[in-house]
């Protein structure tokens, strides 16, 4: 986030590499903070299960933060070519949604079995 507000003081909105290094930097952070939110949360919850502990699962709560980094990477890319409609963006939720169902699904009934 530092590099983002320095790149936000010193340049200007109008260059291309200018919002090139924001989307990214932004997306990275906040994917970042929420595959840390996620992974927390699973150690957690690995400490208090019961009968006996369980190991957590650190995989699927990084993938979550990728997806949402490449969410608001993806968002913001929109935004920034003026691409980003309410139909466009609804697309690429919607998208992402699907993408997290699937996968979700696959890796649940893959160690159940």
């Amino acid at each position: 986030m530092a590099a983002v507000i320095f790149v936000l003081l010193t340049r200007d909105p109008t260059d291309s590499m200018a919002v090139v290094a924001v989307l990214g930097g932004a997306s990275l952070a906040i994917g970042c903070a929420v595959a840390l939110v996620g992974v927390a949360v699973e150690e957690r919850d690995a400490a208090l299960a019961r009968p006996r502990r369980r190991n957590p699962r650190r995989i699927p709560a990084m993938r979550r933060g990728f997806e949402i980094g490449s969410l608001v990477a993806a968002l913001g890319l929109l935004r920034a070519v003026d691409g980003l409609t309410l139909i466009t963006g609804g697309f690429v939720v919607a998208g992402f949604v699907l993408a997290e169902l699937v996968l979700s699904a696959s890796s649940t009934t893959a160690s159940s079995g």
